[in-house]
């Protein structure tokens, strides 16, 4: 199961599929969503498009960006 697509349990394809934004949205955990936040964050991407993506809240997205000491 782990291997060069996984990291400290998180599936990175599945990362890197959500933060695509081509086709539905993978499940991701909530370590995962995290990741896609930094991810969609640092490719510019606002608040309230990763939000819609992932299916968190726009404040969710806030809030984890302050928390990981991200700037929108």
């Amino acid at each position: 199961m782990y291997g060069d697509t996984w990291d400290k349990g998180i599936d990175l394809e599945a990362v890197n599929r959500a933060a695509l934004c081509r086709g539905a949205c993978p499940p991701l955990t909530e370590e995962e969503q995290r990741r896609t936040v930094r991810v969609m964050t640092e490719a510019g991407k606002p608040a309230s498009v990763i939000a819609a993506r992932i299916g968190v809240a726009e404040r969710t997205v806030g809030r984890w960006r302050d928390e990981m000491g991200l700037t929108s």
